[in-house]
Order: structure tokens, then C-alpha cells, then sequence
């Protein structure tokens, strides 16, 4: 029976698996070209967005099957399929994948707060009613920061492309429906 003794290691069906040694000098590769397999859905697919060959995702991927012990994808003729192993390291991979762009996105700030990307979602309406003014005078002020405005069409309270990091700021006017107190 494999017994967890620190952060570094892991149990797979049994199985230690050692953290530093194993995995974490190789894996932002080797996740790297899992997400975008799994993401295109066809080993040739996520060759081509990688510029490598397909032989050299699939071997990438059996590598990492094989170090972790488990199957990650499951292969048919009209593409892959992420298994529940795979799905975890999907959900996992994207979100450290996502934190570490947002990461570099923070240090290009931190360098020069003056150049950037601002997304912004809002309504059709509001963006040209309201938000004209706003631009202009961020714009002057802001010169080199990228802003770019996506149609928001009825936002609702979860906000997804927030969640998401697709979008850094959505405007929206939420109405409570009538004979409701609005609660904070």
C-alpha cells in the first residue's frame, strides 16, 4: 500500500509517483501538447497549431500516460476523447495554463503600466451609447493600451467570459424584477 509522506509525491493505482523526478521537470511540455490535443480533438490538428508532427504529439502524450500510469485519451478514427484521467488533467492543465498567461500579462504591466490589452464586453446598445466617450478619453490618456469591445448579449449574473478570462470587464444593466428589494 502506497502511503502519501509529502506534496512532491503522488499515488496512481498503487503506484508513487515521484512529483520532482517524474513530472515536474518535464511536464509544461508534455501537458502543453495534451491540452492542445485534446482541445483540437485530433493528434494531427494539435500537430499542425504546434508545429510538429503528429508522431511526436502522440509520442509526447504516450510519454505522459505512461509516467502518470493512467490513459489519458482515448483514440478513435474520427479523433480523441479525453478519459476521466484525462478530463482531470484537462480541468487542472487549462486553469495553471490560464495562471500562467494571466502571470505574464501581469509582469508586461508591471513593466510598462502604460501599454496593455483592455477587453470589454457589453450590450450592442451600451457600447454605442456610453461607451464612445469612455474610449475616447481612455484612449488619450492610454495610448498604447489595445482596447478591444465584444457584444454581450444578455449577460447574465455568472458572467462565463469573466470566469473565463476571455474578458476583462463586462458592463451590463441588470434589472430586478418588479416588487423585488435588491439584496447585497
Amino acid at each position: 500500500m502506497a502511503i502519501l509522506n509529502s506534496q512532491k509525491t503522488g499515488v496512481v493505482r498503487g503506484r508513487k509517483i515521484d512529483w520532482e523526478n517524474q513530472i515536474g521537470r518535464r511536464s509544461s511540455c508534455a501537458i502543453y501538447t495534451f491540452l492542445h490535443g485534446r482541445a483540437a480533438r485530433s493528434m494531427a490538428k494539435a500537430a499542425a497549431h504546434l508545429g510538429v508532427s503528429q508522431s511526436a504529439v502522440s509520442e509526447v502524450i504516450a510519454n505522459l500516460e505512461h509516467t502518470l500510469g493512467v490513459r489519458l485519451l482515448d483514440r478513435h478514427s474520427r479523433g480523441v476523447k479525453a478519459t476521466i484521467y484525462g478530463q482531470a488533467l484537462l480541468k487542472r492543465g487549462t486553469v495553471a495554463f490560464d495562471e500562467l498567461k494571466q502571470s505574464i500579462r501581469d509582469i508586461e504591466f508591471l513593466s510598462d503600466p502604460t501599454v496593455g490589452e483592455l477587453r470589454i464586453g457589453c450590450a450592442e446598445s451600451m457600447a454605442a451609447a456610453i461607451l464612445p466617450p469612455i474610449i475616447q478619453r481612455f484612449s488619450q490618456q492610454y495610448p498604447r493600451v489595445v482596447l478591444s469591445v465584444k457584444d454581450v448579449v444578455a449577460p447574465t449574473l455568472d458572467l462565463p467570459e469573466l470566469r473565463e478570462r476571455r474578458l476583462d470587464v463586462v458592463l451590463a444593466r441588470f434589472m430586478r424584477p418588479p416588487g423585488r428589494k435588491m439584496t447585497t
